[in-house]
């Protein structure tokens, strides 16, 4: 039986990998793309809400590079929603070449983990229907999610 299909939208930004983002090897420096990946989990999570909403960065669930990046090349992170919970969303971002458009190639992969916040900087609930309630063991495992004041 097929998933579910979700009520999120994905989002997708485009990065251009520039001498600046480079590592010693001359490659896409692993750092600049977690960064750059941890963005667009962000926008994918706020996307989830219209309006803004006080929205914190808890975790890196896994990340990982599958191929170098050379300098030029333009890079697609796909990010999509995976999980919700009662304060969480967790976010599934796929980044790839953007050319040769027939066949990008597989740069990287990771999960990234958010929570809203009240002024405080407490887990509050967000309100919006859970997604993927089965996933929430590999999402939420030894994750203290009552005080998320430290989370930025």
């Amino acid at each position: 039986m097929p998933a579910p299909k979700s009520p999120y939208l994905s989002s997708e930004t485009t990065h251009l990998v520039t001498g600046a983002d480079l590592n010693h090897h001359r490659t896409l420096y692993a750092g600049r793309c977690v960064e750059w990946a941890v963005q667009a989990a962000y926008i994918g999570a706020e996307s989830c809400f219209a309006e803004p909403q006080a929205l914190v960065f808890m975790s890196i669930r896994n990340f990982s590079m599958r191929s170098a990046a050379q300098v030029g090349e333009m890079l697609r992170y796909q990010a999509a929603v995976d999980y919700v919970g009662e304060s969480t969303i967790g976010i599934q971002v796929r980044i790839t070449t953007v050319q040769p458009k027939d066949a990008p190639r597989l740069v990287g992969r990771g999960r990234f983990l958010f929570c809203t916040v009240d002024a405080a900087g407490h887990s509050q609930p967000h309100g919006l229907p859970e997604l993927n309630p089965a996933a929430a063991p590999r999402w939420l495992e030894a994750e203290p999610v009552a005080n998320s004041s430290s989370a930025s």
